[in-house]
């Protein structure tokens, strides 16, 4: 072998000696390749073990801290910051441990838990995510600052209110939401630019699932300029049976907006409003094919059979969209009338 390379070197024919270059480089790269790898694989190992270490020191501290019977001294809590919590590294393992705890446990164990946090100084760490220029990292301290009750960072973070980032825009949702006692949407008179559909389905669930206080007035959003906060407010009355802002719901039914009229037609269905169906008969006429089908399909579902062939009387020869969404509609009412008489 080493005859052939050398003879190949003390060869004239320029091709063999290029081909041994090209070799030798290939060679090189394929085995710089597998070192990274390797290099990588093995720094990925090392750090995966020394999280894992971290967050047994942490767990085992936070567990003595919360349960023990003897109270664990403040010395012993700034001891224990000095000692782990002294770069990066330490500071976001603890910020995880802590969310895990407050996560789990509720009362004077939870109030400890965010204690803790005060105590190690964790809350710099956050500002300093919040005032970061990679979205992921705002949005992950927004939500540890809405987990962990950081009301003090409501300044930093209601810019993002009106971010371009959906998951900046949500997290920032959800902190008003989580962190309010008695005004959940107080950051609904702040938006100036309008909510998706999923964010309205997004903010109804988040009020469902982390708002405990009392239930807001839907109705002081309905003078928004906002059609999207408007419509979220229509719905959010209906889901809610606020029955008291009815008379606020009716001029809807007027709107210029077909997206309005239909999410009134909606709620006051499901609110029972008595005369829903006559002011149904007086502008059905002039409605578009899209609105047409919408109170159609309501008055199949809220009203008696009568009505539904009231409104077909009024369908024109040539709306064939609407006339098919009246032929399914009796269709289905059949059906569903043959089947219970068995």
């Amino acid at each position: 072998m080493k005859d052939l390379i050398k003879n190949i070197i003390e060869s004239s024919d320029w091709i063999l000696k290029t081909n041994l270059i090209l070799t030798g480089v290939f060679f090189c790269v394929i085995l710089g390749f597998i070192f990274v790898i390797l290099y990588l694989r093995i720094s990925k190992i090392l750090r995966n073990q020394k999280i894992e270490k971290y967050r047994n020191i942490f767990s085992d501290f936070i567990t003595r801290y919360l349960f023990d019977e003897k109270e664990v001294s403040l010395e012993a809590v700034q001891a224990f910051k000095q000692a782990h919590i002294k770069h990066t590294l330490g500071k976001r393992t603890a910020i995880q441990v802590l969310l895990i705890f407050e996560q789990n446990f509720n009362g004077e164990a939870n109030q400890k838990v965010k204690e803790l946090f005060v105590q190690w100084d964790l809350k710099n760490y956050i500002q300093r995510d919040l005032k970061s220029e990679k979205w992921y990292k705002i949005a992950r301290a927004i939500y540890i600052a809405s987990e962990l009750n950081l009301k003090s960072l409501a300044p930093l973070i209601e810019k993002h209110i009106d971010s371009e980032k959906d998951e900046l825009r949500q997290q920032a949702m959800l902190y008003y939401i989580q962190l309010s006692d008695n005004s959940p949407l107080e950051f609904l008179g702040r938006i100036k630019k309008p909510l998706t559909r999923w964010e309205q389905i997004y903010i109804e669930e988040c009020l469902k699932s982390n708002y405990t206080g009392i239930t807001p007035d839907f109705s002081r959003w309905l003078e928004s300029e906002l059609n999207s906060i408007q419509s979220f407010s229509i719905n959010m009355i209906g889901e809610y049976n606020q029955f008291e802002n009815i008379p606020q719901l009716v001029p809807f039914l007027s709107s210029e907006s077909p997206e309005l009229k239909k999410e009134t037609i909606h709620s006051l269905g499901k609110l029972g409003y008595p005369d829903l169906v006559p002011h149904l008969l007086k502008m059905f006429k002039n409605e578009p094919p899209a609105v047409k089908s919408f109170i159609l399909k309501t008055v199949s579902n809220i009203g008696a059979i009568d009505d539904l062939i009231t409104f077909e009387k009024m369908i024109p020869k040539d709306d064939w969209v609407s006339r098919q969404v009246y032929f399914n509609l009796t269709n289905f009412r059949e059906k569903d009338l043959s089947l219970s008489s068995l």
